[in-house]
């Protein structure tokens, strides 16, 4: 497996808004007979051979600019913490050198949701001594996803100690419960299933919309199935329910996906029983 840096897509424009895509890697990381293990061998054939489907998984975290305000959704891989190799032995991720290119600098954040916490979403929370990336920010994770996470579970340790626990310390940790407003055009929507606590991030203005919908798909044949969860979702049905509620509300107003793995966004329409993106 090896992992690249992709040319950047072009920002989209909600009203007031910008929403900068942020990739930090990109590459075939998991063959779709791992995504979708349960998936017949047949369908998953046929799914596979439509137009767009063998395109490559990408690592992205996303910028929200405009309204006197900067906000980041996810963090992506970030490095090795403490000396400690990175997740991606072999790959070194430039993700904050992609936000500088960006004209984002780290003093002038001020707000960091994390979707949820695996480790390709808060990598970027902390410097590689632990240190908060982004000192003025206020820090958002669902409560729930905290409690899980932090429950006696060892598997995670490493991760929440290097990520999460430092934001807690120096005071920037912000747990939010159910809907919750950052301001009069974004808000985060809980959408459970892939972990108990994922987040979703909505941004309306002036008539547009556009979902930040972190883990809520890893393939583009979850928009022509939707019923269809990954390997990686704890609980595959509520992820589900949670994928054909948002994206039905986004067909419904025209709106706009932008997903942490997807290699394309734009507007979703729906076909036949599933869903496609129209680029923008």
């Amino acid at each position: 497996m090896s992992l690249y840096v992709p040319p950047q897509p072009a920002p989209v424009t909600v009203g007031r808004r910008t929403v900068v895509p942020l990739i930090d890697a990109a590459g075939h990381v998991l063959p779709p007979e791992r995504l979708f293990p349960h998936l017949p061998a047949a369908d998953l054939e046929r799914l596979l051979a439509m137009d767009g489907m063998r395109e490559p998984m990408v690592v992205a975290g996303f910028a929200i600019l405009g309204a006197g305000t900067t906000i980041l959704v996810d963090t992506c891989l970030g490095g090795g913490k403490q000396g400690k190799r990175g997740p991606f032995p072999g790959f070194t991720s430039r993700w904050m050198t992609t936000l500088a290119e960006a004209g984002i600098e780290p003093a002038t954040v001020d707000t960091v949701v994390n979707t949820h916490l695996h480790h390709d979403h808060v990598g970027w929370n902390t410097t590689d001594d632990l240190k908060p990336a982004f000192p003025r920010a206020r820090y958002l994770l669902a409560a729930a996803e905290y409690e899980h996470f932090t429950a006696g579970r060892a598997r995670h340790a490493d991760r929440i100690g290097a990520c999460v626990l430092p934001l807690e310390a120096a005071g920037l940790l912000d747990l939010v419960t159910g809907t919750h407003r950052i301001d009069d055009g974004v808000r985060l929507l809980p959408a459970p299933g892939h972990t108990p606590g994922h987040l979703v991030v909505e941004i309306t203005d002036s008539g547009r919309t556009a979902v930040i919908a972190g883990d809520l798909l890893h393939h583009p044949l979850q928009l022509i199935r939707p019923d269809v969860s990954s390997s990686l979702c704890e609980d595959p049905v509520r992820a589900a329910e949670s994928r054909r509620r948002v994206l039905n509300d986004l067909a419904d107003r025209s709106g706009v996906l932008l997903a942490a793995h997807l290699a394309r966004s734009g507007t979703i329409v729906r076909k036949g029983a599933g869903f496609d993106v129209h680029a923008e």
